[in-house]
């Protein structure tokens, strides 16, 4: 069996799981496991004819977001049984097709107990929050050019504001529970959950629409899927208050395209932290002649970085080993 990790370091004891299933390769060059052993087999240096070859013989490809498996490249992995993925959101492989084809995809999504103790998006949410409303990116870069302007830089306290929470499933209860520690009232939007269940969080539950309306700050803990794509319309944005914040560690396709944009460049709200842009791409080429980009080039009311949710040092591994695991049962059990 042939594995390939599509990922410039890998977990020690993920890749000597592999090992136990087959030949182990890496498609990036230099990549290292996360002990630091250098891995000299890279599919990304070989010619396109030899790598077209080597393609055809792959069992199982690993992935994060790195490597966006679409159908061309499914088609190209002629023996390919698994995409095994260490992420909840799946939109960077095309699901459909990979079934269709009658390959497996093992990913986090569904797997509740063990991502209890996984908080490094929600807290990535509370650092882009907190940096947001105290305009920490901007004051630093002043003070970089040699500035020592505290005025300039007024910010917004947190106590008694209002967070809603667009989705309240394990990731929006963990910010619940981060908002009620700082004292904020907390709503939240989900169909899915009761207020009763909302209530142990230190939620209240509202309809939609009264969300956007009367928060201070509005954060998407949404999982992106066909009914929820573009589930953020422009009407949404422009209830919000001109006051308020938006927070987006989701998924960019979660608000309708071009919205967010629309909603800075109005004014429709006072600014907006992103880890999430749509159609990102491995090559970064979602980010040429970009509009938000453009826009945070020139305000210091938008931050974005390039969708760092769950890169943590300890996330990362922890999960990596964790999709091994459920991969090495699923070739025991289907061979």
């Amino acid at each position: 069996m042939i594995i390939l990790i599509a990922e410039s370091n890998y977990s020690p004891e993920a890749v000597k799981v592999y090992k136990t299933l087959g030949e182990v390769y890496f498609w990036f060059p230099g990549s290292r496991s996360s002990d630091g052993d250098k891995v000299a087999k890279s599919v990304s240096e070989l010619s396109q004819p030899d790598r077209d070859r080597f393609l055809s013989k792959i069992d199982i490809i690993v992935i994060r977001l790195m490597l966006n498996v679409r159908k061309d490249l499914i088609d190209r992995m002629s023996n390919l049984k698994i995409i095994a993925t260490s992420t909840t959101g799946l939109n960077h492989i095309d699901v459909d097709y990979a079934e269709k084809r009658g390959v497996k995809v093992i990913s986090l999504r569904g797997e509740t107990l063990f991502l209890r103790n996984i908080p490094s998006t929600a807290e990535e949410t509370w650092g882009l929050l907190l940096a947001l409303v105290r305009n920490l990116p901007w004051a630093f870069d002043d003070v970089k050019n040699g500035n020592w302007t505290p005025n300039k830089w007024v910010g917004h306290q947190l106590m008694g504001k209002t967070i809603g929470l667009l989705g309240l499933g394990r990731l929006g209860k963990i910010v619940a529970e981060y908002a009620v520690a700082f004292k904020m009232n907390v709503i939240s939007y989900d169909p899915a959950v009761s207020q009763k269940e909302m209530k142990k969080y230190g939620a209240k539950k509202v309809a939609m629409d009264y969300l956007f309306k009367n928060s201070d700050i509005v954060s998407l803990h949404v999982l992106l899927n066909d009914e929820t794509y573009g589930l953020v319309k422009d009407d949404h944005l422009k209830m919000m208050k001109p006051t308020a914040y938006l927070i987006n560690t989701a998924r960019g396709e979660l608000i309708e395209k071009g919205g967010l944009e629309s909603a800075l460049e109005k004014k429709w709200i006072a600014g907006a932290a992103i880890d999430v842009m749509w159609d990102e791409k491995d090559d970064s080429g979602h980010l040429k002649d970009n509009k938000l980009m453009e826009y945070a080039k020139k305000n210091t009311n938008l931050i974005i970085v390039p969708h760092i949710g769950g890169t943590t040092y300890d996330a990362t591994r922890i999960t990596q080993d964790f999709i091994a695991e459920l991969v090495r049962k699923n070739c025991k059990k289907s061979g």
